[in-house]
């Protein structure tokens, strides 16, 4: 049967306070079921307590039980807590999501023009407002997210001065790769589309992922003996 990790308040004084970590099959009733804890849930100091502990590890602002894996869709709902319901993550948040980036300091999300969205729930967060179309966005666990061509564009488009050339080549080829692109020829055509004061750049820059995605795509076929970095 399949089991999740839930949370139950516990009156053993042993426990972390109201914290009790426990396991119930999928039939049983929880109000935490699938999703992060925040501090909305239970208050800071048990919460980096149950960390010590070894029962939560923290995702962004939020904390998720220690069973729970650490997959796209934990990442994309403790996400999700920073900002408003209509924002989409993107680029370098969009690609931590898909575990090809490591955590932003800044997370970066957009709202579609016109979605009048002006609260931020958190300072680390950038919200810019900007077009985009169905293609462009995939759903994750209730939480809108640029898919990896999509994200793999923005970065090109708008690099991050915080991000070196040669770390930007790896982590557009592995986008590609995640999404499945055996080549750059789509990421490039969707380039094009743009404003051409971004697309010359973003063209040039696909050019150099050529190499990197072709050795991704080797390292993952059967029979290989390189593992992919």
């Amino acid at each position: 049967m399949h089991l999740r990790c839930v949370t139950a308040l516990s009156t053993d004084p042993g426990s972390l306070g109201s914290l009790d970590l426990v396991q119930r099959n999928s039939g049983g009733m929880a109000q935490h079921w699938g999703r992060a804890f925040t501090l909305s849930d239970l208050p800071l100091a048990e919460l980096c307590g149950a960390r010590l502990d070894g029962q939560v590890f923290q995702v962004a602002d939020s904390w998720c039980v220690i069973d729970e894996i650490d997959g796209c869709s934990n990442r994309a709902l403790a996400a999700s807590q920073l900002v408003p319901p209509r924002a989409i993550a993107e680029q370098l948040t969009a690609a931590w999501i898909y575990g090809v980036a490591p955590e932003p300091r800044r997370h970066q999300f957009c709202v579609l023009i016109g979605a009048r969205t002006t609260a931020l729930w958190s300072p680390r967060v950038r919200v810019r407002e900007i077009v985009r179309t169905p293609d462009d966005v995939r759903t994750i666990s209730g939480v809108r997210v640029t898919t990896p061509l999509r994200t793999a564009v923005d970065l090109a488009r708008y690099t991050p001065t915080s991000i070196a050339t040669f770390n930007l080549t790896a982590l557009l080829a592995r986008l590609l790769h995640y999404g499945e692109f055996p080549d750059v020829s789509t990421a490039v055509s969707l380039c094009k589309r743009g404003s051409p004061a971004h697309s010359t750049n973003a063209v040039a820059r696909f050019a150099a992922v050529s190499v990197a995605l072709s050795a991704l795509r080797q390292q993952s076929e059967p029979g290989s003996t390189t593992n992919v970095g």
